[in-house]
């Protein structure tokens, strides 16, 4: 455990998802935590906070155990005033300590329950939980997800700025803000997530005298809940390093035609006995086809979970370097579903690397199917939802190996757009909304997505009313309304 950065997993000596309450109140007494913040995303993704000061044993245990109310309709658009009072209750599992707070505080995700003490339904937790339990039930096989978080940093330029001429993976002194990515990698960590690297990522330049420098956060596999946790308190970590830099911290799909656009890259693999079961002996096997065949299938409907803002699409346009066509390869970044390189040969590269004699090494729990699709102003609970009933429609459905037969490409879509007949993504949240509405049965299956939750996803799509918007950017480019479109959702996510 005490290579363990959580400083509560090093203290208890346990994992986290065996934290109890007894287990934080030991934890809150002898480290003498003075607050307790709980924690929730509501439909923004965002982090929310409710703050709670320390005064007793009693009120502590009370908490920890009943959690607290709060005005439902407040935080959900969809629920009305008159039925609106929930419960929040914190999982003990997420507890962090707090590394940016003056006074020392520990902060606990939480998840709603409605007044009949059940889990609240329409919520974005509850709805992932459903799809996770829902496709183990189905195939008696578990799905464990990361992400690959993009993001760019602005901040002012002066004589000392150095600018790569080409971004990708720069140190310093070619990359102004490593240090910001370094920290924000170990107070991650030390927050419970489970993040494998960073580096600084291609987009890299100047405006109106000021840099514009773009990073990645790449995490471990885990379960999808976790997965999600992660990445709400990771954007959350990103931007509390912003104001201690000076510097802002954005997640905006596009900032810039032209420039690399950032995007919430989702990878995925399914388990069965404990084994990774994507590829055998080198060659995909037919589970990944079929999950493959499954996400191209509603890929379209995706996206309004996956990119539902208008500046999403700006990002999606045609010519922006961005997987925007319903098709799939291997190693191929110019495809919506990448199969990436994976560890899948006998043989030990570093013993040959480092002329050492050779060992036979089996890797190929590592291998992951990619969506490349969303990004960062997407829910990661209703996104990841989303994904897993999409891959679950693909494992039950028989159609689905013809459809991944048919949507194979190894060509550079970048390079050569119309080599092949392949459909596009919406190039819009009302063209999403429609999408959504055509396929929402396959959401809904087994009540995982609520039926109100899709009619006020669909509502709030069409409200953007950004149809004519799009197509005003793509006939002219960078004109004011990009700039107020970009303006408007800079920190909007």
């Amino acid at each position: 455990m005490l290579i363990n950065p959580n400083p509560l997993v090093q203290y208890l000596q346990k994992p986290a998802h065996e934290f109890t309450k007894d287990d934080l109140i030991r934890y809150i007494e002898e480290r003498q935590i003075e607050m307790v913040n709980f924690r929730y995303t509501a439909e923004d993704g965002k982090l929310k906070t409710i703050n709670f000061m320390v005064t007793s044993f009693e009120q502590l245990d009370m908490l920890l155990s009943s959690g607290e109310r709060v005005d439902g309709s407040s935080i959900f658009s969809f629920l009305p005033a008159n039925h609106s009072d929930l419960y929040l209750i914190p999982r003990y599992k997420t507890a962090f300590h707090n590394p940016f707070s003056t006074i020392p505080s520990l902060e606990i995700l939480c998840s709603f329950y409605g007044p009949d003490g059940e889990p609240l339904q329409s919520s974005p937790v509850y709805i992932l939980q459903k799809a996770r339990n829902q496709f183990h039930k189905s195939t008696g096989m578990t799905i464990k997800m990361m992400a690959e978080l993009e993001y760019y940093v602005i901040s002012d330029i002066d004589k000392q700025t150095v600018i790569a001429e080409n971004g990708y993976q720069s140190g310093e002194p070619y990359s102004a803000h490593e240090k910001l990515r370094v920290e924000a990698l170990k107070l991650i960590a030390r927050c419970g997530g489970k993040v494998r690297f960073g580096h600084a990522e291609t987009g890299n330049f100047i405006h109106n005298r000021k840099l514009y420098e773009q990073h990645e956060i790449e995490f471990s596999v885990s379960d999808p809940e976790d997965a999600a946790d992660q990445l709400a308190v990771a954007k959350w970590i990103l931007r509390m390093l912003g104001l201690k830099y000076q510097v802002n911290v954005t997640f905006i799909p596009k900032i810039a035609l032209n420039q690399p656009g950032s995007g919430l890259h989702i990878h995925f693999l399914v388990e069965h006995a404990g084994k990774n079961i994507l590829m055998d002996q080198q060659m995909l096997t037919t589970t990944s086809l079929k999950m493959i065949g499954g996400l191209l299938k509603l890929a379209p409907a995706v996206c309004a979970f996956a990119n539902p803002t208008p500046v999403s699409y700006l990002r999606l346009m045609e010519g922006q370097q961005t997987p925007n066509q319903i098709c799939w390869g291997m190693q191929n970044r110019s495809t919506l579903i990448r199969v990436p390189l994976g560890w899948n040969r006998p043989e030990s590269l570093s013993a040959h690397a480092n002329h050492q004699p050779e060992t036979s090494v089996d890797l190929s729990s590592r291998q992951t199917l990619e969506y490349r699709g969303a990004d960062g102003s997407a829910n990661p609970y209703l996104l990841s939802a989303a994904l897993i009933m999409s891959i679950l429609d693909g494992l039950l459905s028989s159609e689905s190996i013809k459809n991944a037969d048919e949507l194979k490409t190894d060509t550079n879509l970048f390079e050569q757009a119309d080599a092949q007949p392949f459909a596009f993504l919406p190039s819009s949240c009302a063209e999403a909304a429609n999408k959504l509405e055509h396929f929402r049965a396959e959401f809904e299956t087994d009540q995982v997505f609520p039926p109100t939750v899709i009619d006020h996803c669909i509502h709030r799509l069409r409200s953007f009313n950004d149809r004519e918007l799009i197509n005003n950017i793509k006939t002219y480019g960078e004109n004011q309304d990009f700039s107020s479109l970009v303006d408007s959702y800079l920190h909007f996510m």
